[in-house]
């Protein structure tokens, strides 16, 4: 998997949203300083939190990667 694409798309996705880190954060139930990591490329979301991400932003798992 790409992380920094992660990061960065998901960042787009949240911003295109209007969601705060933390609006998202709530949505996905972690912190906001675990989403401020994966939009940096610090770390990236586990498989359960990806599966809420791409709930969250009608998505594939596919698209997200």
């Amino acid at each position: 998997m790409n992380q920094q694409k992660i990061g960065v798309f998901l960042k787009e996705l949240r911003g295109e949203r209007g969601l705060t880190q933390e609006q998202l954060a709530e949505k996905l139930n972690v912190s906001r300083q675990t989403v401020s990591k994966w939009e940096s490329d610090t770390t990236m979301p586990d498989l359960e939190s990806m599966v809420r991400i791409c709930r969250i932003f009608q998505l594939s798992l596919d698209e997200l990667v």
